[in-house]
């Protein structure tokens, strides 16, 4: 399950942005004459009236006043909205002070290994889930030989320098991976992508693709349509679909995969 805590508070920060903001527009109300707006419709003619709120008296706003209509609708917009923000900040912060979704973990976590071995968790544990994804998907499942005999330290098989690279990162981010695992698209066509990662946190499987030869044109083609077969799929770049890059020009960008590995591995 998604810990929304992180995202809860997030919430509550941008909620406190808006009320210095709305605070701030108020401010800039604060000699406007203590008059509300009164709004009627006339022969198809929205007509304004300005309404003294101390005597209740009301007279019309002609063209001369509708600037200070404008400014007094927008005050008591502001007033209005201000309003709620805070109420909604307070709900929430007094929520997520009495919220820890990590309670429910705790309670197995905490219990000893003997109980473990009696209990199926509600929730499955991450150390559980990683195992269990990684015993479900295979990985050097592309039967096709190509150069390259690569090792990374953890003593994984990649077929080029720069996976070895991207294999290591992930590594070091302790990102559960397989090296090219078979993947059977909609359309019964067979990949192998480079790289199968899942997100922990999400619980999420995002494939990854290192294109290694992109100034190659026909290289580029068949990797174009490998693309698109991806997402006529369902698994569309920037979602679930990584891409890196590298040409004979252009070698592979290292702090580029760590930024990929953060956004959308962690």
């Amino acid at each position: 399950m998604i810990n929304y805590r992180n995202k809860l508070e997030a919430q509550i920060v941008e909620l406190d942005s808006l009320i210095v903001r709305g605070e701030k527009d108020i401010e800039k109300y604060k000699n406007l004459s203590n008059y509300g707006v009164n709004i009627s419709r006339s022969h198809g003619n929205i007509q304004y009236y300005l309404i003294d709120r101390e005597t209740g008296k009301k007279k019309y706003a002609g063209k001369k006043q509708i600037r200070i209509v404008q400014k007094i609708v927008q005050r008591d917009y502001d007033l209005a909205v201000n309003k709620i923000i805070k109420s909604l900040r307070d709900c929430l912060a007094d929520f997520v002070r009495n919220f820890d979704i990590e309670e429910i973990n705790n309670v197995y976590e905490g219990s000893s290994e003997g109980r473990k071995k009696f209990i199926s968790p509600i929730i499955e544990p991450d150390e559980l889930f990683v195992q269990r994804w990684l015993e479900e998907n295979a990985d050097n499942q592309n039967p096709f030989p190509e150069k390259g005999n690569y090792y990374t330290s953890q003593g994984t098989f990649v077929r080029s320098k720069s996976e070895r690279i991207i294999a290591e990162l992930l590594d070091k981010y302790n990102v559960p991976y397989r090296y090219e695992p078979q993947l059977i698209l909609n359309n019964r066509h067979i990949v192998y992508p480079d790289f199968m990662v899942l997100n922990v946190r999400k619980r999420e499987t995002i494939y990854w693709e290192h294109l290694g030869l992109v100034s190659d044109i026909d290289y580029s083609k068949r990797n174009f349509e490998k693309i698109n077969d991806y997402e006529r799929a369902g698994i569309l770049l920037g979602k679930n679909l990584i891409i890196s890059m590298e040409s004979e020009e252009r070698a592979l960008d290292v702090k580029m995969i760590e930024k990929k590995i953060k956004q959308f591995c962690l």
